[in-house]
């Protein structure tokens, strides 16, 4: 699952990242600090999921789910805020992001979102964990 993390903090992308790999397996992540390098990211790796911190520098989540979302065979677009706005969330999906997520409810919410839009994968990341646990069984 290609993967791009839009958010100014790296420590935020890291852990975002390190997670995604444990549940989904083979995952490329790329990072991007504010919307103008998430647009030319997008156009240069083409990733099938964005996840966008809602206040990155220049253009926020809301005008970068509009700006991905207007191109042709978006990825899936999650936007990641700290409260629960239920204006915040009306705009995102009016602006065409599939998800509104506080960070506080991120791993849990997103886990199950992405189990949904993603299964091959989630079923790739199961099996690699199987793999894993054998592995590591094995060798003690």
């Amino acid at each position: 699952m290609r993967t791009l993390l839009v958010d100014e903090r790296l420590d935020s992308s890291t852990m975002i990242a390190d997670w995604l790999r444990e549940f989904f397996g083979t995952v490329s992540v790329e990072s991007a600090a504010s919307g103008d390098e998430a647009m030319n990211a997008i156009r240069r790796r083409c990733p099938e999921l964005v996840l966008a911190s809602h206040r990155p520098p220049a253009i926020n989540a809301i005008e970068l789910a509009a700006l991905i979302t207007a191109r042709p065979s978006p990825p899936v677009v999650v936007v990641v805020g700290k409260g629960s706005e239920a204006e915040l969330a009306r705009q995102c999906a009016a602006a065409g992001a599939d998800l509104y997520v506080e960070k506080r409810h991120l791993l849990a919410l997103l886990l199950a979102f992405l189990q949904q839009r993603f299964p091959q994968a989630w079923a790739e990341g199961v099996m690699a964990r199987r793999m894993s646990g054998c592995l590591s069984r094995a060798g003690n």
